[in-house]
């Protein structure tokens, strides 16, 4: 018995020796992230998936591109298998816990109802079970659920109801700090007045950092923030086609984003401890393509801007350049085809791939998996293509690939509306 008991003591030493101790130190302006007593710069990605639905592994993928931190958003991302993976490549994890919004239509209150006992209860047992594991680096806590809570009163309940858990997280785990994740600025004020013992404020901008850094400061907010989220303009920010469908930027258009986005964070340094590029994996938010700084194991041009601003080097190779996709009609009835044609050209003059494809066309910016592909007729012709539209009235998203034989991808797409 006593050989046993010294065993478990052993052993739970090793476990709890392994995890980071976490600590932010410094005050405004000079604020840094430590972990194990040494300064720590996050140069993250998003990436909610380790292995892809067709084996890609994109934990690697974020490793290669000089990312030292992925970030998650619920606790079913975040499993024992995604963290032991990370560590294995070197990296730490933002560990996202997802906290559902309350709104008329999904029944949830905080105000009353048994969601917030088991919501806490499945929080308080996720932090017991990783909070000694080498990957962790900060428990993500909540994301944008304040905005999307609709009545005031409920978003103060919601509130407190996170300020409680962050309190009672401190208490489990002491070693890694807790982070909320707002929506831009708009829950600034909430957080500020509610949830005071936040040890980061998460922020999820798209469009201007200086706008958002401005408001923080304004507010005069005594804690850093991380940019827990940056990439291309959202679809209500962006152009819209003739059918009323956003415009998604060509991918040599997203990739000056992001290297904008990446100078203006560290123009901040000492403010924020870094940021996070949306989005490394499988998301379909808006179309198949918008986010993703990747397509699948292909890497596309903001893979390869973010790459040579983490590790500063160059890229051995990098995508096609797609200067023109055409569609002959973009309204058709029911039954009927359209002709696409994309024409493009490669930096080092590799031989090219063309795909077509078509989506559905559905927004949705709190689902994972809003769209999907879908089977049709296409009959190609090198980087010419004819299409059959389902038969099923409403709008779809046509695409053309462009693949060179390295490993990269570029894409466009435009709507068509079935009539």
């Amino acid at each position: 018995m006593k050989i046993f008991l010294s065993l478990l003591v052993f052993f739970t030493f090793l476990i709890s020796g392994n995890a980071s101790q976490v600590i932010v130190k410094g005050e405004k302006g000079s604020w840094c992230l430590f972990v194990d007593g040494r300064p720590f710069r996050i140069k993250g990605v998003g990436c909610g998936v380790a292995i892809g639905k067709n084996g890609e592994d994109y934990l690697k993928m974020a490793k290669d591109l000089g990312a030292n931190c992925v970030r998650t958003w619920g606790i079913d991302q975040g499993n024992s298998f995604y963290l032991n993976r990370a560590n294995k490549y070197g990296l730490k994890v933002c560990a996202g816990i997802w906290i559902d919004y309350s709104t008329p239509d999904n029944k949830i209150s905080f105000l009353r109802g048994s969601y917030k006992r088991k919501k806490e209860k499945e929080v308080l047992e996720y932090i017991k079970r990783f909070k000694d594991h080498p990957a962790i680096l900060i428990w993500g806590l909540g994301n944008e659920c304040i905005y999307f809570t609709q009545s005031e009163e409920e978003k103060i309940a919601l509130c407190k109801f996170i300020e409680n858990l962050v309190k009672k997280i401190h208490k489990i785990d002491p070693y890694h700090p807790v982070m909320y994740v707002s929506a831009g600025y708009v829950d600034l004020k909430y957080i500020k007045k509610y949830i005071p013992s936040l040890d980061i404020i998460g922020m999820n901008i798209y469009g201007s950092l200086r706008a958002h850094h401005g408001v923080w400061e304004y507010l005069d907010i005594n804690k850093p923030y991380i940019v827990s989220e940056y990439g291309p303009l959202l679809p209500i920010d962006s152009s819209q086609d003739k059918n009323g469908i956003p415009v998604e930027l060509p991918d040599f258009e997203k990739a000056k984003i992001y290297k904008s986005f990446y100078f203006d964070i560290e123009d901040f340094s000492g403010y924020n401890l870094g940021g996070f590029v949306f989005h490394l994996g499988e998301t379909t938010q808006e179309s198949m393509t918008w986010w993703n700084i990747n397509y699948r194991s292909f890497k596309k041009y903001p893979y390869w801007i973010i790459y040579e601003l983490y590790t500063g080097k160059k890229a051995d190779n990098l995508p096609p350049r797609i200067r023109k996709f055409q569609i002959d009609r973009i309204k058709v009835k029911k039954g009927e085809w359209v002709k696409v044609k994309i024409e493009a050209s490669d930096p080092e003059g590799d031989p090219l791939r063309y795909e077509f494809k078509v989506s559905t066309c559905i927004g949705g910016v709190l689902r994972y998996y809003v769209n999907k592909f879908i089977n049709t007729s296409i009959l190609q012709n090198g980087n010419e293509a004819q299409v059959f539209l389902p038969s099923k009235k409403g709008i779809y998203r046509v695409y053309g690939f462009v693949y060179d034989n390295k490993g990269n991808v570029s894409s466009r797409n435009l709507s068509v509306k079935v009539e």
